[in-house]
Formats: C-alpha cells, sequence, structure tokens
C-alpha cells in the first residue's frame, strides 16, 4: 500500500508543479506590462501650469490644383455575346458558343 501511496504524492507533486508554472506563465506578463505602465506614469518634475496663448489664427483656403490631364479613349472589348448563341456543353473558354453565365 505504501508504494501506491507514495505514486499519488508524486503524482499530486507534479500536479501541484504544473499548475504553478502554469500560474507563473500567465501572471508574469501581465505584472510586468503593469510595471512598464507604472514606469512610464512615474513621477517627473513639475512644469508648472501653462499660460493660456488663445486661439491660432487661420491660416485660409488652400490654392486650386485644377483640372487633372484627360486619359484618352478606353479600348472596345467587343460585342457580347447573347445568351441564345451560347451552349453549355462547350467547356472551352476561347470557343465562341462559351456560356459566360
Amino acid at each position: 500500500m505504501s508504494d501506491e501511496t507514495n505514486t499519488a504524492l508524486s503524482r499530486r507533486r507534479l500536479l501541484a508543479k504544473v499548475g504553478a508554472i502554469a500560474v507563473a506563465a500567465y501572471t508574469v506578463p501581465a505584472l510586468t506590462t503593469m510595471s512598464m505602465a507604472h514606469a512610464a506614469s512615474g513621477a517627473s518634475s513639475s512644469s508648472g501650469a501653462s499660460s493660456n496663448s488663445g486661439p491660432s489664427s487661420n491660416s485660409g483656403p488652400s490654392s486650386n490644383s485644377g483640372p487633372s490631364s484627360n486619359s484618352g479613349p478606353s479600348t472596345s472589348s467587343g460585342p457580347s455575346s447573347s445568351s441564345d448563341d451560347c451552349d453549355p456543353a462547350v467547356i472551352d473558354t476561347a470557343d465562341p458558343k462559351f456560356c459566360t453565365t
């Protein structure tokens, strides 16, 4: 019976170690980022209150860039085939009888 008790205790110890490692792996990144945030917002020397300088002046409208140049006519793709001209049995896409829809 002592052998079974030792086996059960060693399993419990192993599970406890695995649990502790999992907890550490889960909490260390959270604690690290909290310390970084705390360090970033740490105490600094006070520079005093800033003075109110008032609103900034209006810069006005920007200049007009003008019209763009003409790109020219597009190339024609040719006439589209009507659904009456297509044959559903044709599987070659280069064949004029191929149905596109």
